[in-house]
């Protein structure tokens, strides 16, 4: 029983290993944008421009969901908004999705599938 278990700790770190292999591939060739670019990691740290592409708006729309709190965000030391996962997670959890063509004028975030680990 031991073995086995001593085994799956071994492949799972065999995998975990491979995947930040893969991440820093893809990352030097300058890639790594179009892999898993619908995923919102709650623990990783988003530029405007990023949060912007998950959430489907243009950066304009970020900020001024930043300015007006309903993203919660910090300033990194050049001054540009950066936003953890989470606080996108949160966003997206609570706005309620548009029911009209009044509504469109809103963010089309709810529109976009986005898939959040």
């Amino acid at each position: 029983m031991e073995k086995s278990l001593r085994r799956l700790v071994t492949v799972d770190r065999v995998l975990e290993i491979s995947a930040s292999t893969i991440s820093i591939v893809l990352g030097l060739f300058g890639i790594s944008q179009y892999y898993e670019s619908n995923t919102i990691k709650p623990e990783r740290i988003y530029s405007s421009t990023e949060a912007a592409g998950l959430l489907g708006m243009d950066r304009l729309a970020l900020l001024r969901l930043v300015t007006s709190g309903a993203i919660q965000a910090g300033k990194g030391g050049n001054g540009n908004y950066l936003i953890i996962g989470q606080s996108l997670i949160n966003y997206l959890a609570s706005s309620p999705e548009p029911t009209s063509g009044a509504d469109r004028a809103s963010p089309p975030h709810a529109a976009r599938s986005v898939s959040l680990t």
